[in-house]
């Protein structure tokens, strides 16, 4: 896909997964300067409110929304799609209705109603997790909403603004939010779109890079079963006679041979290289052959770098290969590891970040180390 367009299916998070600067808690820090924001604003209007009570549910229903992304973007969960980001917008829009409804008929200094910013700040929260479409799209929903919400429950009752006057005042801090959230996620991801994109990925994982861990593991299996046949052969070629008890043995020889080259051929690519390393592969349904070739390159350095990695603990990586609903194929990866997050991150991030621009919906936890990702079904296009 063009540099150029991944801005339109892609996200920040999606195509920087654990080097990205905001890092996992930026929705919850996006939830406290609800509360302190309106409760500022609210209590500097506390006398205006018919209703004090219904401006802090509605600071809280808005600062939950916050919260509600903080769980719904938890490393492993699947991205954020139309509905749910929907819901987000839904329930701030509905605590902007519901501070509108308390303030209406009220001398209320417009200028100084807080719920605008909640709009801001929920959009602020998703930035990291939705396309640059998506967040036009709903961002701009919402803050329509929110103009139409202030216009038809408050401008009636202001003296001296005007309905275009109102209308800036409400609109200008959601505007400017989603427009910055927008800007933001759209140079992301062209900025990384070009980086990994460049000549050092070409050069890296592409389809021509030799699958050197493939031919040492066949390698080593031809080795071993010409170690049982050598000395056998050698032995008859030196008597010159085959005897009725050597013909027995090489019956057997024969036999436990072919079942060794049976049981090497019906292995996937990623267990054969499990019977050389330290890891545990689950793949009952042979999913691992799934991958083409710069999806099996970017893995197999992916956990070749994890094995290197000070502190692993030996025969804990475990990667598991399922069928997904859609026929795609879901893959996990977890170990137990006690190198500190900070090394870790930044011994893993050159391959995860090649691993990333080979599959699909890479999701990473930062805190203990467990990746997923998803493969598409053959015949489609990423």
């Amino acid at each position: 896909m063009p540099p150029r367009r991944r801005f339109l299916v892609q996200s920040a998070q999606s195509i920087d997964p654990i080097s990205w600067f905001t890092g996992t808690n930026l929705p919850l820090a996006c939830a406290a300067l609800v509360v302190v924001y309106g409760f500022a604003l609210i209590a500097g209007q506390w006398g205006v409110s018919r209703a004090p009570v219904a401006q802090l549910a509605s600071v809280v229903l808005a600062a939950g929304a916050c919260v509600f992304v903080h769980v719904i973007t938890r490393p492993m969960r699947p991205p954020i799609g139309w509905v749910v980001a929907g819901l987000v917008f839904t329930i701030v829009v509905a605590a902007v209705a519901l501070s509108a409804l308390d303030y209406s008929g009220t001398p209320f200094a417009i200028e100084f109603w807080w719920a605008p910013s909640a709009i801001t700040l929920a959009t602020a929260s998703l930035a990291p997790y939705l396309t640059a479409p998506k967040l036009l799209v709903l961002g701009g929903a919402a803050t329509s909403a929110t103009i139409l919400i202030g216009l038809s429950l408050l401008e009636p009752f202001q003296d001296g603004w005007g309905p275009l006057g109102s209308a800036v005042l409400i609109g200008y801090s959601p505007i400017l939010g989603v427009l910055g959230t927008v800007t933001f996620s759209y140079s992301i991801v062209s900025t990384m779109s070009r980086m990994l994109d460049g000549p050092p990925r070409n050069e890296v994982d592409g389809r021509a890079v030799l699958d050197e861990a493939a031919n040492v593991v066949e390698r080593v299996t031809l080795a071993q079963l010409s170690a049982r046949a050598a000395p056998f052969l050698e032995r008859i070629a030196d008597a010159g006679v085959v005897s009725p008890e050597e013909r027995t043995f090489a019956g057997q020889l024969a036999r436990r041979i072919r079942d060794d080259l049976v049981t090497q051929s019906n292995l996937t690519w990623l267990e054969s290289i499990a019977h050389q390393s330290r890891l545990v592969v689950v793949d009952p349904e042979r999913r691992a052959r799934t991958l083409d070739d710069a999806q099996r390159t970017a893995l197999r350095a992916l956990l070749q770098a994890i094995l290197n990695t000070p502190g692993t603990d030996s025969g804990s990586l475990l990667v598991e290969l399922r069928e997904a609903p859609d026929g795609a194929t879901a893959v996990g990866v977890c170990l137990d590891i006690a190198m500190p997050q900070g090394l870790r991150i930044m011994h893993l991030a050159p391959y995860l970040l090649a691993l990333g621009t080979a599959v699909e919906d890479l999701r990473v936890d930062r805190h203990a180390l467990g990746i997923s990702f998803r493969v598409s079904p053959e015949g489609k296009q990423r």
